[in-house]
């Protein structure tokens, strides 16, 4: 069965979910400094991310006025290995320009609890390669979004998987609700994937210890 499948790929360790706590020597991030300007402070603020295969950054207490872009290597590929992921973690950062992930396999996004986004910003997952989308299944190495803050609205036409621990998401205009969908599990995945030209999404229900349930 074709479930079956699918749940023997996620325990065989996609999710990877500890990234948050990971370390990294690449790290930009901004910081206080009462004596300085605050445009010039702002000027230097990062908005362009551009993330090699394998590479971790961490962003820190940053806000963001404009549109973040974060690049995805092409070498991160529908099935390469664990290690060569991509990946970003956003933390007590403010997004008041949206932010927008540009890439088509093999990347983790993640954002803190601390983090915010402004009226209207929302995040945005746009292929690299054109036609990727219809043809990437769930059994590839989707970039996926994890979410742990308030307020994300996600907004896509590509093939893509967003992740909360608790938060609500709106993704495409539906709202779903971990504490409604999945109480009992540590994490509720929405998944977007193309059946034929048709987008559809796929929800699951995460525990701990890597366990995957599909939900109605």
């Amino acid at each position: 069965m074709r479930r079956n499948k699918l749940l023997a790929f996620f325990i065989a360790g996609c999710l990877l979910l500890s990234l948050c706590a990971c370390a990294n020597t690449n790290n930009p991030t901004q910081t206080d400094d009462p004596g300085s300007n605050s445009s010039e402070a702002q000027a230097q603020v990062q908005y362009d991310y551009q993330l090699k295969a394998g590479e971790t950054v961490e962003v820190y207490d940053v806000t963001f006025d404009k549109m973040v872009t974060v690049t995805i290597d092409p070498n991160s590929t529908r099935d390469g290995a664990n290690d060569l992921r991509s990946n970003i973690f956003f933390d007590n950062c403010t997004f008041n320009g949206g932010l927008t992930i540009v890439g088509d396999y093999h990347a983790m996004v993640s954002l803190g609890a601390d983090c915010t986004f402004g009226e209207n910003s929302v995040v945005t997952c746009k292929e690299v390669t054109s036609g990727v989308a219809k043809e990437t299944v769930l059994e590839d190495n989707l970039i996926k979004l994890f979410v742990s803050c308030e307020g994300v609205t996600v907004d896509t036409a590509s093939a893509m998987g967003v992740i909360t621990d608790g938060p609500d998401i709106v993704f495409n205009g539906t709202s779903y609700s971990k504490n409604e969908l999945a109480p009992d599990t540590a994490f509720l995945g929405v998944y977007s994937i193309y059946e034929d030209d048709t987008i559809t999404y796929m929800k699951l229900a995460i525990g701990e210890d890597d366990s995957v349930s599909f939900l109605d």
